[in-house]
């Protein structure tokens, strides 16, 4: 659904979601002029900007999805196409670029409509997410509704960027935790300087072009190609912040909206890592008091929650400062054993793992840890990379930087006290900011507003502990968005419509098929 990044990489903000704000002008957004269409067309392209005409009347070819061979039985009943859309809303004539869709039509001979899901990120593949379409969308949606995932501009199938090499991959990736003790800020920036000259220079225009309102933007094109005169959307974590903004450029176009995982897109880099930091650390507190209740003999021990994260946090240590290497012969950074922590607490369904993890890394085998970090970027087992999902991750968080006007000092203060409030992760997780400080393009202009005058109110789903998107973000989403109802998931792990939690579930399906919304303050779940 989504995923985290975590030092180095511009997320040292364990992101599995999101960074920052979004961008780019909104005049080509709702209010802009109408253009002149055919009747059979006015219904979905009305006030749309006449330069863009052709993409929003274009017909689509669809074919066989192409997709690994071990995945065919999972995509039978899927079938994919390519919308074409502009490298740049504001200069449509400057070339285009395509985003990659995959349709599982519904059941019924006349459904409502098309449902469009994306699994978060940034960098994360809506198309992929269709292989597992029955696990996202209940029986009910898919009866109502053709479902439709898509891959955001520049991701993977859709005109995906390409930097690095799977070497020079493997090489970033071993770099250690940032430490002001033996390197600069500088020299931060420099490495992010050289990796987006690489981007450049290895992918199309449209790599300075994935900031959110762009994947926003064509998002309304798709709306139009699948004749709707509505968009009806289902995001998750990153997801949301697509869907915040879509409703916000394109208020009375927006239909039935769930945001599960709420993001808040105006924070900056340091208030974001800062909360995932200490929902992570919450996360893995209430792991080590599951294992300690549950387990006579935890891997970490049964002396108390706080001896329990000593010895995870001496683990860590260890990797630090011991050149320690897997089977394969890489060596495991702290970053890579942060990451193989962090995966497992995205569920407490996959808490045993994470037991399993720990109890042979506290052996001197780190190749589950190695395993987690490794999935969170897209290698193989060979080595390679499947997914562009780290670098598209990057630029896409570098052009929504809500600013880059942040000091040296600022990002030391920051990182004081995420190791203060988050002692097992902060430390690997702060300087975020001098990442984007070296990415070679400008960020976008932010939003002046993300309310949302939409005709019924957008659904937000908050988890009380979600570790990755934390709840307090929904909150702020569902004040921002002013139209919308929060629902609230009293539990763990990160996002709630897919945690098994049949009350969730129903509540959403009800709004999806029905477009009634809970109760004001409803709540599922207990925690």
């Amino acid at each position: 659904m989504t995923r985290t990044r975590t030092a180095r990489s511009v997320a040292a903000s364990v992101a599995i979601a999101v960074l920052t704000l979004t961008a780019c002008s909104p005049q080509t957004g709702q209010d802009s002029e109408p253009t002149a269409t055919s009747e059979a067309d006015s219904n979905v392209t009305a006030g749309t900007d006449p330069a863009l005409a052709d993409y929003y009347t274009q017909d689509l070819s669809w074919g066989e999805c192409e997709y690994p061979a071990e995945d065919q039985d999972a995509a039978e009943n899927l079938d994919c196409a390519q919308v074409k859309v502009p490298v740049d809303y504001a200069n449509p004539g400057a070339g285009d670029t395509f985003v990659e869709v995959s349709r599982l039509s519904s059941s019924e001979d006349d459904p409502q409509g098309t449902l469009f899901l994306n699994p978060g990120g940034p960098g994360g593949s809506g198309v992929d997410m269709m292989l597992s379409a029955g696990f996202f969308a209940s029986a009910s949606v898919r009866d109502n509704y053709d479902i439709v995932g898509f891959d955001p501009r520049g991701v993977d199938r859709s005109d995906g960027i390409e930097c690095l090499t799977d070497q020079e991959m493997d090489e970033w990736r071993a770099e250690p935790a940032f430490d002001p003790q033996s390197e600069t800020v500088e020299d931060m920036r420099a490495t992010y300087a050289e990796i987006g000259s690489k981007c450049k220079a290895k992918s199309s225009p449209v790599v300075s072009h994935m900031d959110t309102q762009s994947v926003a933007k064509d998002l309304d094109v798709m709306r139009a190609v699948f004749d709707q005169p509505a968009t009806h959307y289902l995001g998750f974590s990153y997801g949301t912040e697509i869907g915040a903004t879509y409703a916000s450029l394109f208020p009375q176009r927006t239909g039935r909206f769930v945001l599960d995982g709420g993001v808040d897109p105006t924070m900056d880099e340091r208030a974001v890592t800062l909360d995932q930091a200490k929902g992570f650390e919450e996360n893995l507190r209430h792991w080590v008091e599951d294992c300690q209740e549950t387990n006579n003999r935890c891997v970490v021990g049964n002396d108390g929650v706080d001896a329990g994260m000593q010895k995870i946090q001496d683990l860590l240590a260890k990797v630090a400062e011991d050149e320690i290497t897997v089977s394969d012969g890489r060596r495991i950074t702290p970053v890579n054993a942060v990451e193989g922590i962090l995966v497992p607490l995205y569920s407490t369904a996959s808490y045993p793992q994470l037991n399993s993890a720990l109890e042979k890394a506290l052996d001197g085998n780190f190749d589950e840890f190695m395993g987690y970090s490794d999935s969170n970027h897209g290698r193989t087992s060979s080595g390679e990379y499947t997914s562009n999902v780290s670098e598209a991750f990057t630029a896409v968080n570098c052009l929504d930087t809500v600013s880059r006007d942040v000091s040296e000092q600022d990002m030391a203060q920051a990182a004081d006290t995420m190791e203060q409030e988050a002692p097992t992760f902060g430390p690997y997780l702060s300087y975020g900011d001098a990442a984007c400080q070296g990415w070679p393009d400008e960020p976008v202009e932010p939003l002046d507003s993300y309310a949302a005058d939409t005709d019924q109110p957008l659904l937000v789903v908050g988890t009380t502990h979600d570790p990755a998107t934390p709840y307090a973000w929904s909150e702020a989403l569902v004040d921002k968005l002013g139209n919308a109802r929060l629902l609230t998931n009293d539990g763990w792990g990160h996002t709630a419509y897919v945690s098994g939690d049949s009350c969730i579930k129903d509540a959403v399906d009800t709004y999806l098929v029905s477009g009634a919304v809970p109760d004001e303050g409803a709540t599922c779940g207990s925690a």
